[in-house]
């Protein structure tokens, strides 16, 4: 008897055992000793043809080159609420997490150390973020140096001196792109003009191409620049309706988006300015399998990384004329070995934004 009482606790002690080492434990996947098997992006929706299609674009290339799964994870248009849960349940599911913005950054940061064995890839942060989040890696994109050469282009290209701009809302981010955008537009044309506009969201393409319209036919705006994400495509529908004025896209290659589906509203966007996030968010990935990426910083990426550029497809190099090339190339390849300098909308006084604005109005 007392020798199966003796057994019986044993048992007993080793399920005990057993079952603390099971416990409630939220980084019990594959995270655990370096080994990742699964990546999700957590953002609003894709279809955008633009910011989220891009990054997605560039996880789904980050797993297949590492071979392991991914999965986009959408907690909807204009649903804040929804930010916190749903990145909270890909950090239980997946073993990296991808997700862009401050406000995503702002949210991990009450749960980061639950999960110490999964990684955080966050991308388009402000370039003043704190990162104190050691399973963390933060990437700033250096917009206002992209931008920079969008407005040298326009300049470049336009026979009036008056060049557009629309943008979503007036946000530090976007104003960020709008300071570079002015700076390459005097940088190229001292006397040059910026018609500027902002929507008040990022949905109302009828709003962006009223916008847009009344920059073209006032202000004598004939290159227009959006920054409005899926808006934008009313900026594009007024520049085709409007004697085919030239149109700039933003974040990625959005002439390549139309060109199946609506080939003359295509042939209305000259280049558009990269965010390359396919490419920042597939280096991450690979980086991470490879020990190199430097989790707990904040890193910031521009020209000189080749993720904050003009696209240069074949129907821009058909319909920029060689010399203007030449010039931009140089452009690039002098911000790349920062003999230029470009301001931002981060630490600027609203006073001196004030009177760049003021300095270039059409």
């Amino acid at each position: 008897m007392k020798k199966l009482m003796a057994m019986l606790l044993a048992s007993a002690m080793l399920l005990s055992v057993a079952l603390t080492g099971c416990g409630d434990d939220k980084d019990s996947g594959d995270g655990k000793d370096g080994k990742y098997n699964s990546v999700a992006f957590v953002c609003g929706n894709i279809g955008d043809k633009s910011f989220n299609d891009v990054s997605w674009k560039g996880v789904q290339e980050g797993a297949e080159e590492n071979n392991i799964k991914s999965k986009v994870i959408e907690y909807g248009a204009d649903t804040k609420s929804k930010m916190e849960p749903t990145l909270n349940d890909a950090a239980d599911t997946y073993d990296i997490v991808v997700a862009s913005g401050g406000e995503m950054a702002e949210i991990l940061e009450k749960f980061w150390e639950d999960y110490p064995n999964k990684r955080f890839i966050l991308f388009d942060i402000d370039p003043d973020y704190d990162n104190k989040m050691s399973n963390a890696f933060c990437i700033n994109f250096k917009q206002n140096e992209g931008d920079f050469l969008a407005g040298a282009l326009a300049q470049k290209m336009s026979k009036t001196g008056t060049i557009g701009f629309v943008g979503g809302g007036e946000v530090v981010v976007i104003q960020d792109f709008l300071v570079g955008y002015i700076q390459g537009s005097k940088y190229a044309n001292e006397s040059g003009k910026v018609a500027i506009a902002f929507i008040g969201n990022w949905t109302d393409s009828a709003k962006a191409k009223e916008l847009s319209g009344v920059q073209i036919n006032t202000s004598n705006a004939d290159v227009l620049h959006q920054v409005a994400g899926s808006a934008g495509l009313g900026l594009f529908q007024a520049c085709q309706e409007n004697g085919k004025k030239w149109a700039i896209g933003v974040d990625a290659d959005q002439r390549d988006y139309f060109l199946e589906t609506d080939p003359d509203l295509a042939d209305v966007i000259l280049t558009s300015m990269e965010k390359k996030c396919d490419v920042a968010i597939k280096s991450a990935i690979n980086k991470t399998f490879s020990g190199e990426l430097a989790y707990g910083t904040l890193e910031k990426w521009g020209v000189a990384e080749g993720v904050t550029v003009l696209s240069e497809n074949d129907f821009y190099k058909e319909n920029v004329p060689a010399d203007v090339q030449t010039y931009m190339d140089d452009v690039e390849a002098k911000i790349t070995a920062g003999e230029i300098k470009i301001d931002t909308m981060y630490g600027m006084a609203t006073d001196v934004y004030n009177a760049l604005r003021d300095g270039v109005k059409a």
